[in-house]
């Protein structure tokens, strides 16, 4: 039998089977690989956000140690994209052992871990309310509870608060959060000297201007600074000791620390730098400009008999029981 000559569409037919083998082989190929690296890169970028996130968490809790009085953070919801994320987490404020929700603040995070600059300057949840300088308070929106003002010793105001009467007229069963201006710079060790009611501090509020701001800001103010915008520390934090841990009186050294922790882990260097040169500007006069406290009206009534007191300011108030 003989062979019969190649002809040419056998050939064609031959290569174009060839090309569309090789054709569908890459594709699987180049599917396969994709599918691959796809599933490395979202196992890799999982981790990497993960890890960024519990840094980004972190730092937003040394954060808080330094800013807005009597808040605590709790529990909320994480978000991840690519190499960044979102968590959004809860706010409420301790008043004596009274829990006070405070809204909510969303942050984003690279995957650094560190939070983008705008976490630091939140749009917080306020309102102020009033028609005059005398009327005006602050309010957050989401309770209705009032926000406390600060006063600095160096600055004149158009109005300063003094709640007394606020207080005089809230119910029995009322405990309150208020806050004290002082009419000068102190240490606290000079505060926990003059202060009757220094068991009841909560919070101390800190001179975090140095003094090329203070002579730039000097002048007048048409009402106090939100407790919201302002920084210090807290009367107490927790030590560890072993396995156990107690609860320790803190002071200007301990504010630093915070400071200087946050400093180490990259995250707002815009403003903890600056809080860094402010604190070690004003230590030698007295950081600390005010205290947050909190108490039964009976208690509180008694800061009519305190001394280097400029301002009382009112701040969330809850029933005793």
């Amino acid at each position: 039998m003989k062979n019969e000559p190649f002809k040419s569409n056998d050939i064609e037919e031959i290569v174009k089977k060839a090309k569309r083998k090789s054709i569908i082989r890459n594709i699987v190929i180049s599917t396969i690989s994709l599918l691959i690296l796809g599933a490395i890169f979202i196992i890799i970028n999982g981790q990497v956000v993960n890890k960024a996130h519990h840094k980004a968490v972190e730092t937003n809790r040394l954060l808080f140690k330094i800013s807005e009085p009597n808040i605590q953070i709790g529990g909320g919801k994480f978000d991840y994209g690519i190499l960044s994320g979102t968590y959004t987490y809860n706010k409420y404020k301790l008043i004596e052992d009274r829990v006070v929700p405070w809204g909510q603040d969303t942050r984003t995070f690279n995957a650094m871990g560190h939070n983008n600059k705008s976490s630091a300057l939140e749009v917080y949840d306020e309102t102020r309310v009033g028609k005059t300088e005398e009327e005006y308070r602050s309010y957050n929106t989401t309770n209705g509870q009032r926000t406390m003002l600060f006063y600095h010793p160096s600055f004149e105001y158009k109005a300063v608060h003094y709640d007394l009467d606020l207080i005089q007229n809230a119910p029995n069963d009322a405990v309150m959060e208020v806050a004290i201006s002082f009419d000068q710079p102190f240490s606290v060790s000079e505060i926990q000297e003059f202060f009757k009611l220094k068991n009841k501090i909560t919070w101390y509020r800190v001179d975090q201007y140095n003094q090329n701001a203070k002579e730039a800001l000097k002048g007048f103010h048409e009402s106090g600074d939100s407790s919201s915008h302002l920084y210090g520390f807290n009367a107490t934090g927790l030590k560890a000791e072993g396995d156990a841990t107690e609860t320790v009186a803190q002071n200007e050294e301990d504010f630093i620390a915070i400071l200087e922790e946050l400093k180490s882990t990259g995250n707002y260097d815009f403003l903890i730098d600056q809080l860094l040169e402010s604190t070690k500007q004003n230590m030698k006069e007295g950081l600390v400009l005010g205290v947050v406290v909190t108490g039964t009206k009976e208690e509180l009534l008694k800061l009519k008999e305190e001394k280097h007191i400029r301002a009382i300011s009112l701040g969330a108030v809850v029933s005793e029981y």
